[in-house]
């Protein structure tokens, strides 16, 4: 599943622009004054004086008028016709804080944190915005207790605001939201409410949550198993550039499943995803092109899809682009190469690999002839049902002595390395 947004919001922008008449003369009156500012910053009838508007803004600040207070911290967070001077920006922030001004408020927590580091008082500023219902405000007072670092994190309070904000209508949130309960992690897992705020979220153009929407319909989690409506999903996050739902499209589209079969549409959503960096596309690109299936074979491309993929970690793909150079397929051979491939796929768990690099060691291909590590890896790709792992394992078994034997065993109940995981997305075979 696609992980959880992080990081704070950029700080609020400046007020929406107002276009009053200029009369010619400034009312006492600290609203008009403001206001005569701000239109001399922003009128397009050729009266524009911003040199003038920032001494009327400057003005109207000294007299401690929120929005004044406001749009001139903002250009000197900014440098927009000052210079750019944090400090400034949040000391005068700070006075329209105090007296409740919910942007100042927000912009301050963020400057805070961003600008100066001051965890604290950056909580204590996104709070106050978060309980008049800033909705940015209460979003980034959730990552705060979410990623800060302990004592200063703190997991039920992130909950709290992220199902505030979620409520009140940010897709950030109701995705990050839906995330934890799919998880299960930070809260109790909940695969219904992890459906529920993924469609919310999916419902404001979300891609992530569109493409997480769809891979619980598809395999009946949280929500009745739908291929129909999960193509829909992932239709829509296809259509807005998220890699893993082109790849699970494209494959919908070459099997035939709930809709009708299409190779071209197929190849071609995988492609597009393999071209946004999707591993799972790249192996199963690069694994038409080396087989032929689907596609004229062509052992340079397969040989670049399957290095873009493996790069990646993924661990079909390393097994692939091992075989290639064992085989001298596209590239020089280059046994040595095809072992190192071999071993990093096996060392993450991949049953081939470990048959493949099994074999490699109990023959010397590529490395020194090892019968014990040969028989130990045969033995790890047996274990998880490899075809032809246990006859080649019971052959080399017969070539051990009795204390290799011995090394052996105590070597196979140590607990195995940790299984990287492959993408959920489905993989062509």
């Amino acid at each position: 599943m696609t992980c959880a947004h992080a990081g704070l919001t950029d700080t609020a922008t400046t007020l929406p622009k107002i276009s009053l008449a200029d009369n010619n003369g400034i009312s006492d009156d600290t609203a008009s004054l403001f206001a005569t500012a701000r239109n001399l910053f922003n009128s397009k009838n050729g009266n524009a004086d911003p040199k003038r508007g920032l001494e009327l803004l400057e003005h109207a600040a000294e007299l401690d008028y929120p929005p004044a207070l406001y749009e001139l911290a903002h250009l000197y967070e900014t440098g927009s016709y000052v210079k750019q001077d944090n400090t400034k920006a949040a000391s005068l922030y700070e006075r329209a804080a105090k007296q409740g001004h919910v942007d100042s408020q927000y912009n301050l927590g963020v400057l805070s944190l961003q600008a100066f580091h001051d965890v604290e008082k950056a909580r204590y500023w996104l709070e106050q915005a978060a309980q008049q219902q800033d909705v940015e405000a209460q979003y980034n007072l959730a990552l705060l207790y979410d990623f800060s670092i302990d004592p200063q994190a703190d997991s039920e309070e992130a909950a709290y605001w992220y199902t505030r904000a979620a409520q009140n209508g940010h897709s950030d949130a109701q995705f990050d939201l839906g995330v934890r309960y799919l998880q299960g992690k930070a809260q109790n897992k909940n695969l219904t409410q992890a459906a529920y705020w993924f469609r919310k979220a999916a419902q404001q153009g979300d891609p992530a949550a569109a493409f997480n929407l769809a891979l619980m319909y598809d395999n009946g989690e949280g929500v009745g198993k739908n291929l129909p409506e999960a193509i829909r999903w992932y239709r829509q996050a296809a259509q807005q550039g998220e890699n893993g739902a082109q790849y699970n499209l494209g494959v919908k589209y070459l099997l035939g499943e709930s809709l009708p079969q299409d190779h071209e549409k197929g190849i071609n959503w995988i492609r597009k995803a393999a071209e946004g960096g999707n591993p799972a596309a790249q192996y199963t690109l690069a694994y038409m092109l080396d087989q032929g299936k689907d596609l004229p074979k062509d052992d340079t491309q397969a040989l670049y899809w399957y290095r873009q993929s493996a790069a990646q970690g993924y661990t079909n793909a390393q097994t692939g682009l091992a075989i290639m150079f064992a085989n001298g397929q596209g590239v020089q051979a280059d046994p040595e190469e095809a072992i190192r491939w071999f071993q990093k796929a096996a060392d993450a768990g991949n049953a081939a690999a470990q048959f493949n690099l099994g074999t490699c060691m109990a023959h010397g291909v590529g490395t020194a002839k090892d019968l014990p590590s040969a028989a130990y890896w045969l033995s790890r790709a047996a274990a998880q049902g490899h075809e032809h792992a246990a006859d080649n394992r019971d052959y080399v078994l017969k070539q051990l002595s009795d204390s290799e034997h011995d090394v052996l065993e105590q070597r196979l109940q140590k607990p195995a390395e940790a299984v990287s995981q492959q993408d959920k997305q489905a993989t062509i075979q």
